[in-house]
């Protein structure tokens, strides 16, 4: 135990403590005191070297199975990837889309804030929107086969006004994302290598730029693939290092034993043995001040703050509709839920190592390095030493680019076919649509670098940036989703609960951070209060707003002009004529109603209510959360990493065969291919040639013979 004379206060923290002459113990002002563990070098190292490789690879993967496979790259390829991507790989992209920079270290934040509590909201409430957005993706192959964003279904549905509103706030919701990965990029990469934080914002986006360039959306999830399986890769070793294999650490035990020290209420915490924004001593608002427990305020605040604000980012943004349209139907509702249960260990498992682990090595972190997302790569550093914060920059660069990648894929598809095809160009062609696609790709990517350092100028901290993003775009969910689930659901509720709950909510928001701290600004609006009020007002009204209207002049809709909307190009793809047979539409619908909402009670209400009996954990009840939480990482993990390849055997063998294949052998093989293609698309003129033909000579024979019958007796 800590006590008033000891100096350091915790032997195991003895390096972060020093003795004055005078014999005062005097804590490190900060973990990072304004100081790079690693040079410039690796850093740019890292973003470039990085960059570089994914931009070439991936675009080596993309021409691979355009010469090997036979995937013709036209304008309905580069937005959709064929419409034809299976369980594995979807599940893959779905992780990696949502494993944000926030998602690595915001999620250890609260680890750091709340204790066990703070890993476990991060997860769950994060979770369930892709669970429940399984039902959204089963029912875009229903009513809109053929939608290439969100928006053309607003549009065919209720109009050019609603069309305007929604494309607005997914244009806002992906400018939200962006920053979020840019800002948590940037600080990570500055705090650890000291490179320039606003050369940073721009040169993380780079290679993004330029496989998504290339290959488009299947480039985008090639990407995905090898990027979630590095963060799952470096998951598993953090995990594993701080609850078996750590000399500090080790083992649930000696963190238990460490936590229950540090939040002693014997603990000294004045000034200069502790300072304003270091964790020290019982955590307040949590259960007998203890970060071993469920029963912490701050924690459940920030759940249904977690959980308003992601439904935002998950039902609002283009990206995940994008990855909805490029499933093939019988394997979209399978992939979101496989997605989102994986993806629950990211948060969940990552925090309640790192994050935790900050704790238990007691170490001098403020609350400004923890809200720029720092503490992770505290961690990674007290217990690797620079190994650790080269494995959490990986990590990280993986995470802001796979994420960055779907995002612009997501700003692309809504400026070419929302605003091009729909007021500019409505006869443009797949070239025209393919160049319009690649502009924007180029032009957003060097936006989200101007964006970064605006936002960096401001002041704006990822944390700040996370708990808003809801209040911003949280009005627009329910309409959006009424919008596929209910006939009733009318346009001018959609537009006036979108608007109006976004306005209200902000109006909320800064009212009651005026109330509560007797000024505006952005340590005030970040606090949780002003945000669980400003979050919980934007969603409910503008979902009750729009549930009212649509009640009073309901529209009965029959999703007609969904159904109609058209591809520029005829797509032709591999699969089944059944596969969008409305029977199994309707089993696959059941089916993740089923699941996805019976694991979003098991893990919002169940597992909660459950845990929270226990109050303070005992040393049994902890070792039992951690072993899940190692398991869930593991077992995810091995899920992730396998799957994809498993499903996408046959095509990679085919692309092998063919890269082991004489290269003259494949020319020609590739010349007969074209020659037989051009005889079966002349196969039905000459068939009607032929007919043509036939009937003109029979006839001949009619006329012929009807004039040698000879005609009878005048």
């Amino acid at each position: 135990m800590a006590s008033s004379s000891s100096c350091p206060p915790f032997s195991f923290a003895a390096k972060y403590y020093h003795e004055t002459s005078g014999g005062e113990c005097v804590r490190q002002s900060s973990f990072f005191q304004g100081q790079a563990v690693l040079n410039q070098g690796v850093g740019y190292s890292v973003i470039l070297g990085f960059g570089a490789f994914f931009a070439v690879f991936t675009s080596f993967l993309v021409w691979l199975e355009k010469r090997y496979v036979g995937s013709r790259h036209t304008s309905e390829w580069f937005n959709t990837a064929g419409r034809t991507v299976k369980t594995g790989l979807i599940a893959s992209v779905i992780v990696s889309q949502w494993t944000w920079a926030a998602t690595i270290l915001q999620s250890s934040n609260v680890a750091w804030e709340y204790g066990i509590s703070g890993p476990f909201w991060y997860a769950s409430g994060a979770t369930i929107q892709v669970l429940l957005f399984g039902i959204m993706a089963i029912e875009i192959k229903r009513k809109a086969p053929h939608a290439h964003t969100v928006c053309e279904i607003v549009k065919a549905r209720w109009g050019t006004a609603a069309h305007v509103v929604f494309l607005t706030f997914c244009f806002m919701t992906n400018i939200i994302v962006t920053a979020m990965l840019l800002l948590g990029g940037s600080a990570v990469v500055n705090a650890l290598t000291g490179v320039n934080i606003y050369a940073a914002s721009f040169l993380i986006p780079l290679g993004v730029v330029v496989y998504t360039l290339a290959g488009g959306l299947k480039a985008t999830f090639l990407a995905s693939y090898i990027h979630s399986v590095i963060v799952h890769v470096v998951l598993v070793i953090f995990v594993y290092l701080v609850y078996t294999a750590s000399s500090q650490l080790g083992s649930p035990s000696v963190v238990y034993r460490r936590l229950m020290e540090v939040a002693s209420r014997s603990r000294v915490c004045q000034d200069p043995i502790s300072h304003v924004g270091q964790a020290c001593g019982p955590v307040s608002g949590n259960y007998k001040g203890s970060y071993i427990t469920m029963l912490s305020s701050g924690g459940i605040v920030f759940g249904i703050i977690n959980i308003v604000g992601n439904f935002g980012t998950v039902f609002v943004d283009n990206g995940y509709w994008v990855s909805a349209i490029a499933a093939r139907p019988t394997s979209t509702h399978k992939g979101y839920l496989l997605g989102g249960l994986v993806w629950f260990a990211v948060p969940f498992s990552l925090a309640t190592s790192l994050g935790i682990g900050a704790l238990a090595l007691d170490l001098p972190l403020t609350a400004s390095e923890a809200s720029h997302g720092l503490v992770p790569p505290a961690t990674a550093i007290a217990l690797m030493g620079k190994g650790g914060s080269v494995l959490l920059l990986t990590m990280l660069f993986m995470a802001v680019t796979s994420a960055g990648s779907s995002e612009l894929i997501a700003v692309s598809s809504l400026c070419t076919y929302d605003i091009y095809r729909t007021y500019i160009n409505p006869n443009a062609n797949g070239k025209q649509i393919l160049k319009v696609s690649r502009g924007i790709i180029l032009f957003f990517g060097c936006f989200m670098g101007i964006l970064a350092v605006v936002l960096n100028k401001a002041g704006v901290s990822l944390g700040w940036m996370y708990l808003a993003m809801g209040v911003l775009i949280g009005s627009a969910v329910i309409p959006i989703a009424f919008m596929l689930l209910w006939s009733k659901a009318n346009s001018f509720g959609a537009i006036l609960g979108t608007i109006l709950g976004c306005v209200l909510g902000v109006t909320t928001w800064l009212t009651v951070a005026k109330i509560e701290y007797g000024r505006v600004n952005l340590d005030t609006t970040g606090r949780n209060a002003p945000m669980l009020a400003g979050n919980l007002v934007s969603i409910l009204t503008g979902g009750a707003i729009h549930a009212v209207c649509s009640v009073l002049w309901p529209q009965n809709y029959d999703w007609d002009s969904t159904k109609k909307i058209t591809m520029v190009e005829k797509d032709k793809t591999e699969l089944p004529a059944d596969e969008y047979e409305e029977a199994k539409l309707k089993k696959a619908k059941m089916w993740i109603v089923k699941w996805g909402v019976g694991f979003t009670l098991v893990i919002v209400v169940l597992w909660p209510a459950l845990s929270l009996p226990a109050g303070v954990f005992s040393l049994k009840y902890f070792t039992f959360w951690a072993v899940i939480a190692i398991a869930w990482g593991t077992i995810g993990s091995a899920v992730i990493i396998a799957l994809p390849l498993m499903e996408s055997w046959s095509t990679i063998s085919s692309v092998l065969a063919g890269m082991f294949t004489n290269d003259r052998l494949m020319e020609r093989m590739e010349e007969i291919n074209a020659k037989l293609q051009t005889i079966m698309l002349t196969i039905p003129d000459a068939e009607r040639l032929y007919l043509l033909e036939k009937e003109k000579a029979r006839k001949k024979d009619l006329v012929d013979h009807s004039d040698h019958i000879v005609p009878a007796s005048v």
